[in-house]
């Protein structure tokens, strides 16, 4: 009786196979690969986009400590004419911008204003608008001085000037009230152009007592 050999089970080294295990091995390394490049790509891409913004960011506020610059130096004008006598040549100030105006780091158009509580520096740049205020130290009308006084005669039939004083029934607080409201309205000026800056004198008479207002003028 013959005794019948068992099956087995006969390992071998396939090269075809060795192929598909390599190639299995292979791909996950490039998998890793591409992930790891794909992840340093968008990590480069947000710190290159934080450079951009802190490099913007660095430059908007440079241009605002050049506009608050500017601010202050009119300003300074100003009240260097209101400190003065009206006598001194100090009390007339004639400014100009120019120094400002040509330079290449604002590329659009710096604007100036002026009322009677501050002066303002304004640009717009990039749909982005950067402001600079200072309050004035003395009592300021963006007026020239023959608009000034012709608001005084249609208001109270003097121009305020010592040879004409504006007189009762118009009581000091009603004269200063009204000057006051002149100056509420925001004036805009030609940075390109010359300022004037000059000093008034209003005069109020109650009586036998004269008054003197000092204003600082403000105009082109």
């Amino acid at each position: 009786m013959r005794i019948k050999e068992k099956a087995g089970v006969h390992t071998h080294n396939d090269p075809s196979d060795n192929g598909r295990l390599h190639f299995s091995y292979d791909t996950g390394g490039w998998i890793d690969l591409i992930l790891s490049k794909t992840a340093l790509m968008i990590a480069s891409i947000i710190i290159l986009a934080a450079l951009y913004h802190l490099s913007a960011e660095l430059q908007h506020a440079d241009k605002q400590r050049q506009l608050d610059t500017i601010a202050q130096e009119f300003r300074s004008a100003i009240d260097s004419a209101g400190q003065s006598p009206c006598s001194i040549s100090s009390a007339n100030i004639s400014y100009f911008f120019g120094t400002y105006t040509g330079n290449g780091q604002f590329a659009g158009q710096m604007n100036a204003s002026v009322s009677g509580e501050y002066v303002k520096i304004s640009y717009e740049e990039q749909d982005r608008a950067l402001h600079a205020f200072k309050p004035l130290a003395y009592r300021t009308i963006p007026l020239n001085e023959n608009m000034l006084r012709n608001e005084l005669l249609d208001r109270f039939s003097a121009s305020g000037e010592v040879s004409d004083p504006i007189r009762q029934p118009f009581t000091y607080p009603c004269v200063t009230d009204f000057i006051r409201s002149l100056g509420t309205k925001e004036i805009d000026l030609n940075m390109s152009g010359k300022v004037h800056i000059t000093k008034a004198l209003i005069y109020i008479q109650n009586e036998s007592e004269v008054r003197e207002l000092e204003y600082v003028l403000v105009y082109q």
